[in-house]
């Protein structure tokens, strides 16, 4: 068995906290007393195969803490949008056929993704943006994300969306990809964010060439993690394809001037979290 999955397998949570893994770009694995949740597991090499040779080519930083197959485990799959590196062509089938009790979570304009895979439709649940639901005894509320742009959908809703994870008496936000707009982080605040993952490669001409589209960028992030007052910040979406990273000293320089509570983590690291948990 896959180390990484054995640790997670084996770590015991205590109740009012939670396990959280990096497994690298957006992904995150998260455990709490009953539950295994994963957000936005890129576990394949799906972008480095269909790029390669192209001026965008994707090459990996580091090499995927487990491959698909191994997540047996995952009781619910979260998905923030139909991009490669968040909703996994090659990953999240695999996950689905190997952990049958998994349910999964991702915007309504993503639902027919999911039913390409060949996910049954009792296992997919979606949402459209400024909506939430219920599964499994977690509350999942979803926020608008703009992706450069919202491409919002007069039936579908919002195809980029961040979610509030309300688990355990603690609200986490996942930004998922998006830049800042107006009134976005009032929607966030509201929720009393206890921990918030945030992007940090930011956009930039030659990326937008490249058709890569933005996030926040390390001083973007580092703000609207202080505007929403997060009792601690993970920033993420760096160190993973060469061509779209960042420093994220950049953003421990910022979060540093602005006393803001963070925590860099390395890929396939852990810690526990709790409402008190520092960097």
């Amino acid at each position: 068995m896959n180390p990484l999955i054995e640790a997670i397998n084996a770590k015991q949570i205590p109740p009012g906290r939670l396990g959280i893994w990096w497994i690298g770009q957006a992904g995150f694995a998260i455990k709490s007393q009953k539950l295994i949740i994963y957000i936005d597991p890129y576990l394949s090499a799906y972008a480095e195969r269909i790029t390669q040779g192209r001026e965008n080519e994707h090459i990996r930083m580091n090499p995927a803490p487990m491959h698909p197959k191994d997540v047996t485990h995952a009781d619910i799959v979260l998905c923030t949008h139909d991009h490669a590196d968040h909703i996994d062509p090659d990953g999240i089938p695999a996950i689905a056929q190997s952990a049958p009790q998994s349910h999964f979570v991702a915007p309504e304009c993503a639902r027919s993704t999911l039913r390409g895979f060949g996910i049954k439709e009792n296992r997919i649940h979606t949402l459209k943006g400024d909506d939430s639901l219920t599964l499994k005894g977690i509350r999942v509320h979803a926020v608008p994300a703009k992706h450069e742009q919202f491409d919002y959908d007069q039936k579908k809703g919002y195809p980029y969306l961040s979610y509030i994870i309300a688990i355990d008496g603690l609200n986490l936000f996942h930004s998922g990809d998006t830049i800042p707009y107006d009134g976005q982080a009032g929607k966030v605040k509201k929720h009393r964010i206890d921990l918030a993952f945030v992007p940090i490669n930011g956009r930039d001409d030659f990326r937008h060439r490249l058709q890569f589209e933005g996030n926040f960028d390390c001083a973007e992030a580092a703000a609207f993690a202080r505007e929403i007052n997060a009792g601690l910040t993970i920033p993420m979406h760096y160190d993973m394809f060469t061509l779209n990273t960042a420093d994220v000293n950049e953003f421990r320089k910022t979060a540093d001037r602005w006393k803001l509570n963070y925590r860099i983590m390395n890929h396939g690291g852990m810690f526990l979290f709790s409402r008190e948990a520092k960097k």
